[in-house]
């Protein structure tokens, strides 16, 4: 389990370094429109669709690594209260819920990925996606995401313990 775990860890990583490239090409994206555009030459019709597409990928690729990684929000205070062992408990619950969430979703989306491909389907814009493409950054996102919230409930680590440096951003 540990080997699929790390295995995941380094796929979250790339998906990661992945999402900052094409986040890189947003800002080129934008930025060539507005340029064209300010030179009063025609508009780039598919600048609109393509940083659409980019934001949804940029939204779902990098989750799992933001899950390993704690970079989510979470409600510290309410455990100050708690017990350890009621602690301990709710943040099994807690893990429990995110993975139901998340395989649930990652179902929706893959069981809607294999359906526009079986189907030949298009997302159509200003340029045709097949309609699989949009599924597959959720599909995935969420999937991977699964399998780091159930590394924290199998005990690999806790989304509750956060070193010093980690908690100042370095």
């Amino acid at each position: 389990m540990q080997l699929l775990f790390d295995w995941n860890g380094r796929l979250a990583l790339w998906l990661a370094h992945l999402t900052m490239v094409i986040l890189g090409l947003l800002v080129v994206v934008v930025v060539a429109d507005v340029v064209v555009r300010t030179a009063g030459l025609r508009p780039l019709a598919w600048a609109s669709s393509t940083a659409e597409y980019i934001l949804l990928y940029a939204a779902f690729l990098p989750m799992p690594y933001l899950v390993r990684t704690k970079g989510h929000v979470f409600v510290e205070f309410l455990r100050g209260p708690m017990t350890p062992a009621l602690r301990r408990n709710v943040e099994r619950l807690v893990y429990l819920i995110c993975i139901a969430i998340c395989a649930y979703l990652a179902w929706v989306a893959s069981s809607g990925g294999v359906l526009a491909w079986r189907e030949g389907s298009y997302e159509t814009r200003t340029f045709d996606m097949p309609k699989w493409l949009v599924y597959l950054p959720m599909a995935l996102g969420f999937s991977l995401a699964t399998l780091e919230w159930l590394r924290y409930l199998m005990g690999h680590d806790s989304m509750y313990h956060i070193d010093a440096l980690q908690r100042e951003g370095f």
